[in-house]
């Protein structure tokens, strides 16, 4: 079995590992990155999507993060509009809230302070009358005051995701998705590489590197596990759940922000693509990662407050077409301290400290802030390797362009707004064979071109890949079920699949949605014996009762 030799290995695809690869990439090192399912298809994919400063990290006193971030949202909001874009936010007050009127406002006002470069308005205040004009939705009923302010919300995490590792790419990075690793090597005291495997192939592979980040998010500890040594836990994770509603176009044009009648727990309900989430909870949670899942109180609790904040909408179980939970992988912090005091700042931990030299975790970290994490990071593995021993391995040529102007202008938007400069790469697929500028489905605009850029440039190996995580198909109402077998067909086609293959595709397919996800819409199918234990309707009938 051969070994490839790089500067830097990093375990973990998502926004972090995908961030710290594209700035360490960038300095010259040979970089390897792998994840051990799809890139971004864990806590990342799993987030409330927003880009925001932590409004209530003022609250702990964390104003240099909160700076930190709303620096970071700024940035992005400048060098990547097409994903990322403001938001306004209406937070209502109440009598018996726990943060009185003049409380939230100071707490506006310091954080407009700390962005003194912002590109949105400062906040304002509403009165009952022009809270009822400027969003009817919001209930009136005793309340004290209500304010707007604005943060910033990403359409796709994954697809941000995806755009730090186009960076690394063209930087010669070599990207891994679907490769678990199985032992990390230490030898005389220092990490030396990693043997690892394809999931899908079930290929084993060894690779050496000079330094081993371990920016596997709440897998941490578990990647700590590989090294056969017992290190320190790193990693006390919380879980937050959330909910994807349909309200028939009557939801809130802005965000809400208010605080949970049961708990005073902060509770967003935002809108995005079409339909508006319901989040989030912050419960302990130290199960396996990749088995996290929203319990059913966590739905009727997300629905409750929801539909009390927003009483005219008739909020019910009815609405929700699926909830989605992931694990925020946060510090270890001790046992008496409340889920939402933990700290949310990132911590590059060193384990040289522990008998294991040139091997460093990640813990922590923001969507909001993954751009300066890597930053950070880079610097460290300059500090620890020094400048790297040559140039990283070359980078893949560029895909040849073209504007396809044959494409409606619809399909050339939508192409702009997912893919941003890189649009007309995707179009090129569809100028060279048109039948690829036709749509995957009748309830989507994405096209076949689509699918097969994910495949050739973008690392996409199952069906999931391309409509979960490289476009937002599966994500929608429909849950992708129409577009999952013309997209198994294209890549049948790319990937040289046999039919059986192709089929199997699309049924494995339906049962990572019902693995990912608690789906309240009967019409999903459950693919031919996947009857999956608390899931699909057995979970909504749960949440319901």
């Amino acid at each position: 079995m051969a070994t490839a030799n790089y500067d830097v290995i990093i375990i973990g695809g998502g926004i972090n590992g995908a961030a710290t690869a594209a700035s360490v990439a960038a300095r010259g090192y040979r970089t390897l990155v792998l994840e051990q399912d799809d890139f971004a298809s864990g806590t990342t994919s799993a987030s409330t999507k927003l880009i925001h400063g932590g409004l209530r990290y003022l609250e702990t006193g964390d104003a240099g993060l909160v700076h930190e971030s709303l620096q970071s949202r700024e940035r992005l909001l400048r060098e990547r509009p097409h994903l990322v874009r403001p938001l306004g936010f209406i937070l209502p007050v109440y009598e018996g809230d726990p943060r009185p009127p003049w409380y939230v406002r100071s707490g506006l006002a310091l954080y407009d302070l700390l962005s003194p470069r912002k590109v949105s308005p400062w906040h304002s205040s509403f009165s009952e009358r022009e809270l009822q004009r400027f969003e009817p939705s919001i209930s009136t009923d005793r309340l004290k005051a209500a304010y707007l302010y604005h943060d910033a919300q990403v359409w796709s995490p994954e697809r941000l995701t995806l755009e730090y590792l186009a960076e690394a790419r063209a930087s010669g990075a070599d990207l891994r998705n679907h490769a678990a690793v199985d032992y990390i090597i230490v030898d005389s005291g220092r990490a030396r590489g990693v043997d690892f495997h394809d999931v899908l192939t079930g290929r084993r592979s060894t690779a050496s590197g000079r330094l081993v980040i371990n920016a596997a998010g709440p897998w941490v500890d578990a990647v700590l596990d590989a090294t056969g040594r017992s290190l320190k836990r790193r990693i006390g994770g919380t879980r937050g759940s959330h909910l994807v509603v349909d309200l028939n176009g009557r939801g809130p044009r802005h965000a809400v922000l208010a605080s949970a009648k049961s708990d005073g727990r902060p509770m967003f309900v935002t809108p995005w693509l079409d339909h508006h989430i319901i989040g989030t909870t912050d419960v302990r949670d130290d199960d396996d990662p990749s088995e996290v899942r929203a319990a059913g109180w966590e739905i009727d609790y997300l629905i409750a407050e929801a539909a009390q904040v927003l009483p005219g909408l008739g909020i019910e179980h009815r609405n929700v077409l699926y909830a989605y939970s992931g694990v925020r992988p946060l510090a270890r912090a001790g046992e008496g301290v409340f889920e939402g005091a933990i700290s949310r700042r990132s911590v590059i931990a060193d384990h040289a400290s522990e008998g294991v030299e040139r091997l460093v975790s990640v813990v922590g970290g923001k969507l909001t802030t993954a751009a300066e994490l890597g930053r950070k990071v880079s610097e460290s593995v300059a500090q620890q390797i020094g400048r790297p021993r040559a140039r990283g391995i070359a980078a893949l040529p560029e895909t040849p362009t073209s504007q396809a102007v044959f494409l409606a202008p619809e399909t050339q938007e939508h192409l702009r707004t997912v893919y941003g400069p890189r649009a007309p790469e995707v179009a090129a697929y569809a100028a060279a064979d048109p039948a690829l500028g036709n749509p995957i489905s009748a309830r989507h605009r994405d096209i076949g071109a689509q699918v097969a850029y994910a495949v050739e440039h973008e690392g996409a190996r199952t069906v999931a890949d391309v409509l979960l995580r490289r476009t937002a198909v599966g994500l929608t109402k429909d849950l992708g079920r129409s577009a999952a077998r013309p997209t198994a067909g294209i890549m049948a086609a790319r990937l040289g699949w046999s039919d059986e293959v192709r089929d199997q595709s699309v049924r494995d397919y339906f049962k990572e949605l019902h693995s990912r996800f608690v789906i309240m819409d009967a019409s999903v199918p459950i693919p031919p014996g996947e009857q999956l234990p608390g899931s699909g309707t057995a979970d909504a009938h749960e949440a319901g009762s």
